[in-house]
């Protein structure tokens, strides 16, 4: 074998290499790539959004000291009170402490207040917190989906890795037997068996051959520095064990009805519970504002105080609009999630029909490679009975390498084709 094969099987072949799978290969990304990191820190901000908004059920604290003086005569006074929400009810609770001089005992009040139409049963102190916890759910679905899809660009290298290995492995195959033949032809011109033009002919084929061996060498050389990059190993290292020419099938059953259940439907679910939720507020809002007041102090004996308040805006142009609005957008919504449906069943459908085809293409393969095979052991029969030219010979030969070479660029085609529709139908992860 010459050195420069040596070299390039070198190139596919280390001793501390491990040929990936494309489970292996994804892991690595995820415990390695920046880009998995960023997506936690995202949905650590989401979830302390949430926190934020569990501020209205904080008790808050209160306190007045005052000192006058008048005539020369100096009085202090102060109080100090807490108030605290009851989201899951809506209701408001104050407890107040207050003294001054002139008061014989301290005065303790405990007022409530009971909302009975707006903000009953607390619909709009919860709001907030409602709308938070849907959005945490919406952006585990958009990780996902940001996951997806940067895993499917380099799943497309992982690819392109297999291919280059095989580029190579075609390419060390071709420039071998041309090595060989140029041997014999050398050998027979020695004898006088053939001419010097044979000569220069498997020459030519061998440099030719040559390139095309460095070539690859070059094209596999830099994707593996590439790949060391991203995956934070060393490039020596990195083999794909990514089978090309593996079949996939797929049983969905009704595509549409199938495509229903994705991330991207799911996420504009989840849109819309934000609006329906929203729209739940808003109808509370647009009603009056009845309040029961309940309070009781011990400044007197047995003093307590009942009563409703009500609040009520003629016209509640505002709220009335907001309620609207939210009605238009949730309107909006649910037409957005067919649209969004209707894309992709026919990027899926699309996806499926193409594999189809280069399914039927690739089979085409096996018997072309056949007949060349056939045609570059028959022409070199030829030859050698001094029945053809040595020309022959060697596009027979290159005809093997490309036929070859061309099975494997279609079958990374199908490949990336399995992987996008993988990726459409939530099954690449």
């Amino acid at each position: 074998m010459n050195k420069t094969l040596s070299l390039s099987i070198a190139l596919l072949f280390s001793v501390n290499a491990v040929a990936m799978t494309q489970s292996e290969f994804v892991d690595r990304l995820k415990n390695t790539h920046p880009f998995f990191t960023q997506l936690d820190y995202d949905q650590q901000t989401v979830e302390l959004d949430y926190v934020a908004t569990t501020a209205n059920q904080d008790w808050t604290l209160t306190g007045l000291l005052d000192s006058t003086n008048t005539a020369n005569n100096q009085t202090s006074s102060g109080s100090v009170g807490l108030t605290h929400n009851l989201t899951n009810t809506g209701a408001d609770i104050v407890v107040s402490n207050s003294w001054s001089d002139g008061s014989a005992t301290d005065k303790i009040t405990l007022n409530y207040t009971q909302p009975l139409l707006k903000n009953s049963k607390g619909v709009n102190d919860q709001l907030a917190g409602d709308l938070s916890t849907i959005r945490i759910d919406i952006n585990k679905l958009k990780r996902y989906q940001g996951a997806e899809k940067f895993i499917l660009s380099q799943l497309f290298k992982l690819v392109d890795l297999s291919f280059a290995q095989q580029q190579l492995t075609l390419s060390a195959r071709r420039l071998e037997l041309a090595s060989q033949e140029l041997a014999l032809v050398k050998d027979k011109f020695s004898q006088s068996v053939v001419d010097q033009i044979d000569v220069f002919l498997q020459e030519d084929a061998y440099q030719r051959a040559l390139q095309k061996q460095l070539q690859a060498e070059q094209t596999l050389d830099l994707l593996k520095e590439e790949l060391s990059v991203t995956l934070n190993m060393r490039s020596n290292s990195i083999i794909s064990d990514y089978d090309l020419y593996k079949m996939h099938a797929f049983d969905l059953g009704n595509l549409r009805h199938y495509l229903n259940g994705v991330t991207e439907m799911k996420t504009l679910k989840l849109e819309r519970d934000l609006l329906q939720r929203q729209l739940l507020s808003d109808k509370s809002n647009a009603q009056a504002q009845l309040d029961l007041k309940l309070g009781v102090s011990n400044e007197n004996d047995n003093d307590w105080n009942v009563g409703l308040g009500l609040s009520y805006p003629i016209g509640d142009t505002k709220a009335k609009a907001l309620l609207n609005k939210t009605q238009v957008s949730l309107s909006k919504t649910k037409e957005a999630a067919e649209e969004q449906l209707i894309e992709l069943t026919v990027e899926a459908g699309v996806l499926k029909k193409k594999l189809t085809h280069l399914q039927k293409l690739l089979n085409t393969y096996q018997a072309r490679i056949e007949i060349a095979n056939s045609r570059a052991l028959a022409e070199k029969e030829r030859y050698n009975l001094g029945n053809s030219q040595m020309s022959f010979v060697i596009s027979a030969q290159n005809n093997v390498h490309e036929v070859n070479l061309a099975y494997a660029q279609a079958a990374v085609s199908y490949q990336k084709s399995v992987l996008e529709f993988k990726a459409v139908i939530d099954q690449l992860l």
